[in-house]
Order: structure tokens, then sequence, then C-alpha cells
């Protein structure tokens, strides 16, 4: 079960959603946030979830426009 307010984790999966990025990067920043919230984190922890959270990110390069 998650730490954070119900409102933050609706903000996180809205943002994720507007950005065009699938689900598992809002699970994968809640997760994040969870730890940061329960614990102290080392700089290698640190590292771990930033580079989880980046590894479920997609990149558009098609080199598409958004402002046609």
């Amino acid at each position: 079960m998650s730490s954070l307010d119900r409102e933050v984790i609706k903000a996180i999966q809205e943002a994720v959603s507007e950005a065009e990025q699938p689900p598992k990067v809002a699970k994968r920043i809640e997760a994040w946030l969870n730890a940061m919230s329960t614990s102290e984190l080392s700089a290698s922890d640190e590292q771990e979830y930033l580079e989880n959270v980046r590894s479920a990110i997609t990149v558009n390069i098609a080199g598409g426009s958004d402002e046609d």
C-alpha cells in the first residue's frame, strides 16, 4: 500500500498520461517517492530508482512535431 496521498498519486498518473507515457512510469515514480518518504535512500538507491524510471520512459524518435 502506498504511503502517498491519493491526490499525489492521481496527479502523477495524470502527468504521465498527458506525457503519453506507459502506466508503468507512474508506478515506478510512485514506488520511488514511497521509498523516499519511508526511508533514507543512499546515493546508489537513488540512482537505481532513477534508472528504473528512466528505463520505463518511451521516447518518440520519429521526429514528429507538436507544432503542426
